[in-house]
């Protein structure tokens, strides 16, 4: 699932930004199928949303953890070592779990995926289309298992349990693009493959479906 729009086009002397195929702009013409809609994510809107959601991520996670067993954070201090662990989790550690695991639902899914990275951004993305509840899977995947695993980790390692947390919230802050598409997703007909393309994804329908999607 991508974050932001990427180049298809390589330069002479400039460093592919991606690992395997570069993500699509068009979707492919599939038998039988016809493109119903393409549907955008805004990077702009989408940081700004994720930004301001943190709060409430915070507040989540710190009382889910506090309901399976952990204790309750009222109040930290922070450190310049925190300072640089938490810059490592938020830039480093958080992206690359998070794609990973992208990754592997997409192969789960049948796909092969690819990925890569520009400023402010990583994505993983793959070239073939896939249905309905495959690219839910894939695009809820990171917010899911990462928090699944995270929550329960907080909750037993008292003294990295702040660290946790952080990496929980940072997580699903970034994770707004994959919640936003995958609201959009839900809204389209069951029968529906789904392209995922550099600014969002397009939704390809039956030739002649009497199915109605919302647009």
């Amino acid at each position: 699932m991508e974050r932001g729009e990427s180049t298809t086009t390589k330069r002479r002397g400039q460093i592919r930004p991606w690992i395997g195929d570069p993500p699509r702009t068009t979707p492919p013409d599939v038998d039988g199928y016809e493109i119903r809609s393409h549907q955008r994510f805004n990077m702009v809107q989408g940081s700004i949303a994720g930004m301001v959601l943190i709060p409430f991520w915070w507040v989540f996670f710190t009382v889910t953890v506090g309901l399976v067993g952990g204790r309750y954070i009222s109040e930290f201090t922070v450190t310049f070592s925190d300072i640089l662990i938490g810059t490592v989790i938020a830039l480093v550690l958080v992206p690359l779990l998070h794609e990973a695991v992208h990754g592997i639902a997409a192969m789960l899914a049948g796909v092969r995926p690819s990925y890569g990275i520009g400023p402010g951004f990583a994505y993983t993305t793959f070239p073939d289309p896939v249905p309905k509840r495959a690219y839910l899977m894939i695009g809820l995947a990171p917010l899911i298992v990462l928090s699944a695993i995270g929550l329960p980790l907080a909750a037993i390692w008292d003294g990295g349990a702040g660290l946790v947390l952080f990496f929980l919230v940072v997580n699903a802050a970034g994770a707004v693009g994959d919640l936003w598409m995958s609201w959009r997703i839900a809204l389209q007909p069951p029968d529906a493959l789904f392209v995922d393309l550099a600014d969002g994804f397009a939704v390809l329908v039956p030739t002649q479906t009497t199915t109605t999607a919302v647009d």
